[in-house]
């Protein structure tokens, strides 16, 4: 079997790098240690980097860290595409059987790949998604692995049929993904596209599987800037895509306001059931609590600036 890698850029660039050196560390260590022939795509738009720029930082990681690649690497630019138009281009442009796709900012944990596969060859029909929870390293990171859309931390290795995955880090075979493409947004929105392809293929009873063995880590907002640049496209998009045929109902003002009652509500329980998962001593807790009701603000302010000013907000908090 020939496996292709689809590896987004454009994630690296909001994201500190020495996330995705040591990325590129186990992808490259990880596919040592299996028979399968592969080949690494790596997309980007060069209007925010540049094919000098990922090629030297490649280049280097591979001297630094004395790493051996077994396949093919490409690099392709995609002017004006962004992360899910990069993804579906990159699958477009595949050669494998089956393929894997990544961002560039998740670390995944040992023996990831592997597990992956397995699930992958017990659900060749299916797309696969490994489990990734936020870097709980830090404080801030404690508070969105706690509290943000990402599953707390778990010690669990099975695998489940779910309603939802992640597009960080899935596999399935080229056919299935060249046959379902990421839907286009509308203007001014930067994430969804991923839970509308979910439910399109819930309706054409394509399963979902988690591997929870597979496990990676994802960063949280990084620096105040991006943390409230996130927070306001959150509520931008979360608003926005209550108008879709998929969320269509009477009231989205109304069921706005709710979802994010229940985003703040969850703040609470999440931190008093789960801080030792992340090793958050007693102390923490209060403060956890208070930066991500204030993050919350800000996903509601994001929401709010949608229903007032639509144009402004889908030209603003590109992320």
């Amino acid at each position: 079997m020939q496996l292709s890698l689809v590896l987004e850029w454009e994630n690296a660039i909001l994201a500190e790098l020495n996330r995705t050196e040591k990325l590129l560390i186990e992808v490259f260590n990880q596919t040592l240690e299996r028979t399968e022939s592969f080949e690494i795509l790596v997309l980007h738009n060069s209007e925010m980097v540049s094919s000098e720029f990922i090629t030297d930082f490649i280049s280097e990681s591979i001297k630094k860290n004395n790493l051996t690649n077994r396949g093919e690497l490409r690099l392709i630019d995609v002017k004006n595409a962004h992360y899910f138009q990069l993804k579906n281009y990159g699958v477009k442009e595949t050669k494998g059987d089956s393929v894997l796709i990544l961002d560039s900012d998740i670390i995944p944990k040992p023996q990831w790949l592997a597990k992956l596969l397995d699930a992958h060859q017990k659900n060749p029909k299916a797309i696969t998604a490994g489990f990734t929870f936020i870097d709980y390293s830090d404080f801030i990171g404690k508070c969105f692995s706690l509290c943000w859309f990402f599953p707390v931390p778990n010690s669990r290795i099975d695998s489940i049929e779910v309603d939802m995955i992640f597009s960080n880090n899935f596999i399935a075979s080229r056919e299935l993904l060249l046959a379902n493409p990421y839907p286009k947004m509308e203007e001014g929105i930067t994430r969804g596209a991923d839970i509308l392809l979910w439910k399109d293929l819930e309706r054409k009873n394509i399963k979902l599987i988690l591997c929870y063995a597979a496990k990676a880590t994802h960063p949280s907002p990084y620096g105040v800037n991006h943390i409230i640049t996130r927070g306001l496209a959150e509520g931008r998009d979360d608003y926005f895509r209550l108008f879709d045929t998929d969320y269509s109902n009477q009231n989205p003002y109304f069921h706005f306001f709710k979802i994010w009652g229940k985003k703040s509500q969850l703040v609470f329980k999440q931190v008093f059931l789960n801080h030792s998962k992340v090793n958050s001593p007693g102390w923490q807790i209060f403060f956890i609590i208070v930066t991500m009701l204030g993050y919350y603000v800000f996903y509601l302010t994001g929401g709010i600036i949608s229903m007032v000013k639509p144009s402004f907000a889908k030209s603003t908090w590109q992320i």
